[in-house]
This record gives structure tokens, C-alpha cells and sequence, in this order.
């Protein structure tokens, strides 16, 4: 079975997460998936209209803010107020677009990791069972 740093009272060291027999399962695993990075990612592509949106939110709001500061009369200043407006709404639905991307993607990795480690726990743990079964 695999190999187990323990420590004097038998308890398995912290040191080591997942055996290197496992992380080479997993990444057999993931190699066996054959997912492309492209367009099949709707994640990455999401985050890139995020971040996208939100850069252009902020041009929208820049203009409209210089607009206004050159504008002479106080309908040109409300028109380009409500721009502005308008440009940091895109920009804050952008930010929150590329923020729940990232950490659907980041959140995925940590559960298939949790799993793994769950797994070999389990078999840790159940070594242990026979090996102390009279």
C-alpha cells in the first residue's frame, strides 16, 4: 500500500497531502478527459467578456464624465451623468462576471483535490483496520 509518514504515536504527518501514487492517478485521469481549452472552457470565455465589460464600462464612464465637464449646459451635464451611471453598472456586472468565473474554476480544482485526499484517507484508514484486526 502506500508508504505513510507517521509520527512517534502513529499518527499520519501533515507533511504530505496526497501520495505521489494518487496525484499520478489523478493526472492520468484529467489527461484521459480530453478537453480542449478553447471554446469548450465557457468559463475562460466568460472571464474574458468579464474583464472586457468591465474595461469598456470604465472607457463609458470616463468619456461621460469628461463630457459632462465640458458640457455648458445642465441637460448635457444629466445626459452625461446618466452615462457614466450606465458605464459603472457595465463595469461592476463585468467584475462580478470575471469574479464568479474565477472561483467556479478555482472551487472545482479544490473539490476534485478534496476528493482525491478523501479517498486515500479511506484507504489509509482502512489499512489501518487490517492491519490492527486480530
Amino acid at each position: 500500500m502506500n508508504k505513510v509518514n507517521t509520527a512517534d504515536n502513529g499518527v499520519p504527518a501533515p507533511a504530505e497531502t496526497m501520495s505521489s501514487e494518487r496525484l499520478a492517478q489523478l493526472r492520468e485521469e484529467v489527461s484521459k478527459l480530453k478537453v480542449t481549452g478553447g471554446m469548450a472552457n465557457p468559463e475562460r470565455l466568460a472571464g474574458k467578456w468579464g474583464i472586457g465589460l468591465a474595461i469598456f464600462g470604465f472607457v463609458v464612464a470616463i468619456v461621460s464624465w469628461w463630457s459632462a465637464f465640458n458640457s455648458g449646459t445642465v441637460a448635457g451635464i444629466l445626459r452625461s451623468q446618466i452615462f457614466a451611471a450606465i458605464g459603472i453598472g457595465i463595469s461592476i456586472v463585468g467584475i462580478v462576471l470575471w469574479i464568479r468565473n474565477s472561483l467556479t474554476r478555482y472551487f472545482r480544482y479544490w473539490l476534485i483535490r478534496l476528493v482525491y485526499e478523501q479517498r486515500e484517507q479511506t484507504d489509509r484508514l482502512i489499512a489501518a483496520l487490517e492491519r490492527d484486526r486480530p
